[in-house]
């Protein structure tokens, strides 16, 4: 007989709810390393549990050293902030004007 599918919402009872955490971290800690082994991707995994213990996980680089490169990356690599329209179209409005002077000055 099969497990019944268990809602997904917050477990109200607080010892219950670290049980769970407890026994799913290392099922997640295992999924986090076949995909960071099976497609090659270096993978921090941070998690702070209900009673405030810290966990993680990195795969073949420190954990510092991928929050690094995180950190270091664009915002628009990050996919955070990404410019809206306008300023999207300013700045293609002034690359035109930059390669309208640039073709005027080779031309005279």
């Amino acid at each position: 007989m099969g497990r019944s599918k268990l809602p997904i919402k917050k477990i109200e009872n607080t010892t219950n709810r670290q049980v769970t955490f407890s026994k799913r971290r290392y099922g997640l800690i295992k999924k986090a390393y076949e995909i960071a082994v099976l497609c090659d991707i270096d993978l921090t995994l941070i998690m702070l549990s209900p009673s405030g213990r810290l966990s993680h996980f990195s795969g073949r680089k420190r954990v510092e050293d991928v929050i690094y490169r995180y950190i270091n990356l664009s915002d628009r690599d990050r996919g955070g902030i990404i410019p809206n329209r306008e300023e999207i179209q300013k700045e293609i409005h002034d690359l035109q004007d930059q390669l309208d002077n640039a073709v005027n000055q080779l031309r005279y």
